[in-house]
Parts: structure tokens; C-alpha cells; sequence
């Protein structure tokens, strides 16, 4: 999984915040970014906030202002149609007017669908994800790597060796049996742990130095495919060179086969009679 752009998210919030006022839990929230998460990444400058409160505000008193103007129309259109009605001609003005309003409405009647078939980009999560109910877990995850497993596999084996070293500063201290007898088995279980941990650090740089291997081995079978080729098409123009320059070239032994040619029998001895 690729790594999260947390630049790119910012400057997004950014301007969604400047442009509405949104809080950060609420814009992660809609775009499906763990909040825990994103806060350590995203910082909104204060001139940034009191910008996007006042325009906020603005637009809170504009929606708040034609939310108004719009019910004072209604409330009009309201009573002139209940004086209309009072006569029956005038029902059917009401239902048209009606009807015009709601054809000029903005917005388009047939909306094209969002996401296409089998679209999974509203998961936030899938697989494991059922069984650990922090999502957070998984943000963190995505972003490490195997290089971050030798590190942790590293400080666990010097954890378990700071811990024996305690161990044996107890048992020289320790007089009775039986709590020797005990730290004796916590140390056995100790450096069995660390002999774990040091197998776990050979695997993991066996595998890394694997993966660069593999890294590089594309661009190595590349250059020697590019090689082959250019080596085969320069032994190719040498053989050709070579074959122009000897057209027409007499030599002691073109000499003998074009006598051998030019005699009655072509040079075989099949035609000289026996003694």
C-alpha cells in the first residue's frame, strides 16, 4: 500500500476549512482519514482559522437571509392562493405556478452514477480490519515496512538482554533454593527468547538482501538482453564487411579448385582406368 501524502491532505483541509469552516474530526470523518492519525500530520494556522470563521459566518448569515426571503415568498404565494381558491377558476393557476417553480430548480434530475461496479474506494478498511476495532492500527501498519521489523526484532533482543543482565545481578544476591531454582528457569526462558530474536534478525536481513537482489535484477537481465543484441548485430556487420571486401579474390586454393573443375572428369578418380 502506498504511503499516505499527509502534505497533500493539509492543503487540502486547508482549503475546505478557509472555505466552510469544517473542524478537522469532521472533515476526516467524510473523507474516511482516521482522526487520531491525521491530527499529528495536520496543522491549521491560526490567521487560517479566524479567516474560515469569518467566512463561515458570512455564509451563515447569507443562507440564514435567504432562508428568510424565500419563506417570506412562500408565505405570500401561500395566501394568494388560498384567496384564489375561493374560486374555482383560479385552481389551476395555483398547480402551474407550482409546477414552474419546481422546473426551475438547479441540479440535474438524472444524476450519472458515482462509482462504477465493484468500486471499493469507500472501504475504509477490509480482511483483518473485522477484528480490531481501531482503525488507527491500521494507518500505522500501511506505513511501515520490513526494515521497521529488524528494527523492532533489534530493540526486543536488547530488551531481553538488559533483562538477563538483571536477572543475574537477582541470583548473585539470591540465597535460597528455590528462588534461584525460579530465576534460573526465567533466565533459560530469556535467552531462548533471545535466541528467537536473533534467528528473526538473520531471516529478515537474508530477505531484505533478497529483495535488493530482485530489485536490481530487471535492469541487469535488461542490459544483457541489450548487449546480446548489440554483439550479435556487430558480428553480423563484421561478416558482412569481411564477405564484400573478398568478392573476386584469387588465392592458391581457388587456383586448384578451378582446375580440378576444368578437368574431363570435374577432379574425381572415378573415370581412371585400372592396371
Amino acid at each position: 500500500m502506498a504511503k499516505t501524502d499527509w502534505k497533500k491532505l493539509e492543503q487540502k483541509f486547508q482549503r475546505a476549512h478557509a472555505r466552510t469552516g469544517i473542524k478537522l474530526q469532521d472533515w476526516c470523518k467524510q473523507n474516511g482519514i482516521s482522526y487520531d492519525t491525521a491530527r499529528r500530520y495536520i496543522k491549521l494556522r491560526k490567521n487560517e482559522q479566524e479567516s474560515a470563521q469569518k467566512s463561515a459566518q458570512k455564509k451563515e448569515q447569507k443562507t440564514a437571509q435567504n432562508y428568510d426571503a424565500s419563506s417570506e415568498e412562500k408565505n405570500s404565494d401561500d395566501e394568494d392562493c388560498e384567496e384564489e381558491n375561493l374560486a374555482d377558476s383560479d385552481d389551476e393557476n395555483c398547480a402551474n405556478s407550482a409546477e414552474t417553480k419546481r422546473k426551475k430548480r438547479g441540479g440535474n434530475p438524472h444524476p450519472a452514477c458515482r462509482f462504477v461496479e465493484r468500486n471499493t474506494a469507500a472501504v475504509k478498511h477490509r480482511g483483518y480490519a473485522r477484528y480490531l476495532e481501531k482503525d488507527y492500527l491500521f494507518d500505522d501498519a500501511a506505513e511501515m515496512a520490513l526494515i521497521d521489523e529488524l528494527v523492532f526484532t533489534r530493540a526486543r533482543a536488547l530488551s531481553v538482554t538488559a533483562t538477563l543482565k538483571h536477572m543475574f545481578t537477582e541470583l548473585d544476591k539470591t540465597e535460597d533454593i528455590l528462588a534461584r531454582t525460579a530465576l534460573y528457569g526465567k533466565i533459560l526462558q530469556a535467552e531462548t527468547a533471545l535466541d528467537r530474536n536473533i534467528a528473526r534478525i538473520e531471516s529478515i536481513e537474508r530477505t531484505l538482501g533478497t529483495l535488493d537482489i530482485i530489485a536490481v535484477t530487471p535492469a541487469k537481465i535488461i542490459a544483457d538482453t541489450e548487449y546480446r543484441a548489440a554483439a550479435r548485430e556487430k558480428v553480423k556487420a563484421e561478416t558482412d564487411i569481411l564477405t564484400s571486401q573478398k568478392q573476386g579474390v584469387t588465392t592458391p586454393m581457388t587456383e586448384i579448385v578451378s582446375e580440378l573443375h576444368g578437368m574431363s572428369h570435374s577432379g574425381r578418380l572415378d573415370g581412371i582406368p585400372e592396371e
